[in-house]
């Protein structure tokens, strides 16, 4: 149908908002803005993906913003503003915000003002009523692709004029760390929130695991390290200011059950500890140190220094991370000094962003170098040393890393132009920023069902643990990273694998935007394999001409035969001096087949154009479901391709022909007929016309081709289930209507809409109320269950006494009851108020829309439900 645009601006008015109890201490004058590009316009302001951090952070003294202020936003990004506004007596406040394009303004929590969508500079009033003190705010504000303009002006109690807020009620948060990256940022659209781990963050635990919170209510451990002592007891520091060392025992139990006995306190920063032949090492920022109980009551009575050779200045950020033990050496990381905001400090102190081997004789050797916060350092696939490096300058995105001796993985912050001749050591794997990462940390091996050999790690600000699968090409790993579990209770900064199946992850999290949103800054949990099995990519692996994907469990027999239904997306990064680095040179590249193999685990994607150095995204779209009818924990990987591998090529093989058009002999049992046998265009006339020009039968699908109009079933329903599966040309439109009568110019004039559509294409999928599956303009799907043009959806409609409901590949998406108050109100306010007929018949033809675009249809059948 045509296109309707629906803009809602306002003013609400809240009474009644207590202060909240904010130290003054933690504070600072100020307003906090963070600004995300989002790289094209939006219509009203959208929430982001969490887990990405923001191109600009900064202070400002004051809401009162014009184009120049926005620098170096210009265009298409949204805006962040939040802190504290100060009311300095009680009474009723008066608010007006200015903004071009769309602006909202919360206060404790409440919507005060609306001023949404896309319009020139405008303002809009709002007032609450406010206790004198502390008030928490948000303003959410977007700009298109024209003038920006934000503006907070008040009316205080007592004021006569409205006057911009001054500065000196503004406060936000002290010493947060603000953390950017550029690039662009995803948003979540109105249709794409419904499916976890489909270009969005999943939103549980593994089924395969089973999460189970160990530590008591009042032991709340930023933990920094974690190892198994030799009698089950798990030995754990914490990044604090306590710097104390915990023995926790009685893990099996549940919530409260465990143990916890303080064994250490006084250290500096520590993020590593290790535990050899029952001793255990704890690494600090200056040292590795030896924890020694002389007297056999687990207090610690001496603090040894193993080692402090390595140079260490005052600045906050050289961390040391670690601490794995292999062979009789100790290994860990070092990070390198930054200024606050992020930059990289020059000069730097020297061997620092290096990876360190530590002997027992307490001297130390650097062993690779070019690193800048590798807070991430563990074993892996085949008993190998990983790091993770988090992003920054000459850091593009964050990264996981094998270690090798001689390495330089590319920061040029500590040596500077006198790294610019050197090889760089490419990843393992690239962790794209706000999409599989942001702040990784330790690796950890994973060895237990179909994962077996492959490895894990946790990140603090995204958050959860992603699962990477690696294999070596000329001698070098690469491989694929995947979404793996959320559902943690802090974002993760330490995973500890204790052998048979369990895993135990220490959360953390500090001000700013260094933390998983939402989370507590502490957490202890406890996670188990349970041998539930989970549909997903195992594995992705690179072929000469193409990709494997292969899966956990064997995929449907229906499944896995069509090209289109896999998204194959390449692009570059570049390290720079600037912080972070956007994506280069994306190409989208067309699978030409796919081929299941004998055992229904492998995929075989032939496809051309794939490139060295480049990360190849592979999204899954579609019905792919295994032979257990389970669909996908989630849809996507991310493929490190440093090099194809030469003569290892994938095999394409004819997909095997299904039988469409044709009736079971169970569904003939239950009173299905066939609307479209498949060769012609029996049981379907023009509407109101003599012919079915524009309308042909192509491959044993029932098409639209050209101009012609609408086609109409000969018959006429009431009662009735209508099944059939659709796919539209990119951009595409059409629709498929009931109750029909030819009295009117067009179907829509009578018949309600089921609407048939590509989202991702064509506008009116921005629109809940206009897109793919909705009752058109009157009843929404509450999420996007389409698959892309191109591939077919299957949908079904059902009507019995006027009751509808709407059904789009295998999910209810809609429900409602003709004639009922409820729908005569949503008419009345639609565009069908002004057509009599719309919606007013109980029994009629069922029509196909010719919308101008290539559409297609099989599998037509119907039955009465009389």
């Amino acid at each position: 149908m045509k296109r309707c645009t629906l803009i809602m601006a306002g003013l609400l008015a809240v009474t009644a908002a207590a202060p909240v109890t904010a130290q003054t201490d933690e504070l600072r004058q100020g307003v906090s803005i963070r600004m995300y590009d989002v790289g094209e316009t939006i219509p009203v302001i959208l929430p982001l993906v969490p887990g990405q951090t923001p191109n600009v952070s900064r202070f400002e003294e004051r809401l009162d913003m014009d184009n120049p202020d926005f620098r170096p936003m210009r265009e298409n990004f949204i805006l962040i503003a939040d802190g504290y506004i100060k009311a300095a007596q009680a009474g009723h406040y008066e608010f007006e915000l200015t903004s071009d394009d769309g602006s909202q303004l919360w206060i404790e929590g409440s919507k005060i003002i609306d001023n949404d969508g896309l319009h020139g500079a405008q303002a809009l009033p709002g007032g609450i009523d406010l206790e004198a003190g502390l008030h928490a705010y948000e303003i959410r504000y977007f700009n298109g692709p024209s003038d920006a303009r934000l503006r907070l002006r008040w009316k205080a109690p007592g004021a006569q004029a409205f006057e911009v807020v001054p500065a000196e009620a503004y406060f936000c948060r002290a010493g947060e760390v603000r953390v950017t990256s550029p690039g662009v940022k995803q948003v979540i659209r109105p249709l794409t929130g419904g499916r976890p781990g489909d270009r969005a963050p999943l939103d549980g635990v593994h089924p395969s695991f089973t999460l189970t919170d160990i530590r008591p209510d009042d032991f709340r451990p930023r933990v920094g390290g974690m190892d198994m002592m030799p009698d089950g007891r798990l030995a754990l520091c914490t990044w604090d200011p306590d710097g104390a060392v915990y023995l926790i025992e009685n893990l099996g139990g549940r919530n409260g059950e465990a143990r916890v006995k303080r064994i250490a306190a006084g250290l500096a920063e520590p993020l590593g500890l290790c535990v050899v032949d029952g001793d255990i090492y704890v690494l600090q920022k200056q040292e590795l140190t030896r924890l020694i109980d002389h007297n056999g009551d687990d207090i610690i009575d001496e603090y040894q220094c193993v080692c402090s050779g390595w140079p260490v200045s005052p600045n906050f950020h050289e961390f040391a991370f670690g601490l794995v033990h292999a062979g009789d050496h100790f290994y860990a990381n070092l990070a390198i000094a930054i200024n606050p905001g992020g930059r990289s400090t020059w000069p730097q102190v020297p061997q620092r962003g290096s990876t360190i081997a530590i002997s027992p004789n307490g001297t130390y050797e650097v062993v690779a170098h070019g690193l800048r916060t590798p807070n991430g350092i563990g074993f892996g696939v085949d008993g190998e040393i990983f790091l993770t490096d988090n992003q920054g300058d000459w850091l593009p995105v964050s990264k996981l890393l094998h270690l090798e001796r001689g390495a330089f993985y590319g920061s040029r912050a500590v040596l500077g132009d006198e790294a610019a001749d050197l090889d760089v050591t490419p990843p393992a794997a690239w962790l794209p920023q706000g999409e599989i990462g942001n702040s990784p940390s330790n690796p950890v091996r994973l060895d237990v069902g179909p994962y077996r050999n492959q490895m894990l790690h946790g990140d603090v600000t995204h958050g959860g643990l992603k699962r990477t699968f690696l294999e070596k090409v000329d001698g070098h790993y690469q491989g694929a990273v995947f979404r793996f579990s959320q559902g943690f209770e802090a974002g993760v900064n330490r995973t500890l694998w204790a052998g048979g199946g369990r895993y135990y992850v220490g959360g953390i999290g500090s001000t700013g935007n260094w933390g998983q949103e939402g989370k507590k800054r502490y957490g202890l949990q406890r996670l188990d394999f349970n041998s539930t099995p989970t549909f997903e990519m195992l594995a992705i692996r690179a072929l000469e001409n193409g990709l494997e994907i292969e899966f956990t469990t064997p995929l449907g027999s229906d499944v896995g035969w069509v090209p289109e239904q896999v998204r194959v997306e390449q692009y570059r990064y570049l390290p720079t001096a600037d912080y972070g680095g956007p994506k280069l040179d994306t190409e989208q590249l067309q699978p030409k087949s796919t081929t299941v193999d004998a055992g229904r685990r492998k995929v075989f994607v032939e496809v051309d154009g794939i490139k060295t150095d480049r990360v190849v995204y592979v999204r899954l779209v579609g019905p792919w479901h295994d032979e257990d009818n389970r669909t996908l924990w989630s849809t996507e990987g991310w493929y490190t391709m440093n090099a194809i591998p030469r003569g290892r090529r994938g095999v394409a093989r004819p997909a095997p022909q299904q039988p469409q058009n044709v009736l079971t002999a169970a569904q003939k049992a239950e009173g299905w007929t066939l609307l479209f046998d498949g060769r012609t265009l029996k049981n379907w006339h023009g509407y109101r016309r003599d012919n079915t020009d524009g309308w042909a039968v192509r491959e044993g699908a029932l098409c639209r081709v050209g101009p012609g109009g609408d086609i109409a079933t000969d018959e006429e329903y009431e009662n009735f289930e209508l099944s059939l599966e659709w796919k539209v040309s990119p951009g595409g439109n059409s629709g498929i209507f009931f109750n029909v009568s030819e009295d009117g110019a067009y179907p829509w004039s009578s018949g309600p809409e089921m609407q048939v559509l590509d989202n991702e294409r064509h506008y009116d999928g921005q629109n809940p109320l206009t897109s793919a599956g909705a009752n058109y303009a009157l009843y929404a799907p509450p999420f996007d269950a389409s698959y892309p043009a191109g591939v077919y959806n299957q949908a079904r409609l059902r009507v019995k006494d006027g009751h509808v409901e709407h059904w789009l590949n295998g999910e209810k998406i809609v429900e409602y009851d003709l004639w009922s108050d409820e729908w005569k109100a949503r008419v009345a306010a639609s565009k069908f108020a002004s057509m009599p007929d719309y919606g007013r018949h109980h029994k009629g033809h069922i029509a196909l829309q010719d919308h101008g675009d290539l559409v297609s249809f099989r599998n037509i059948m119907i039955r009465r439900l009389d």
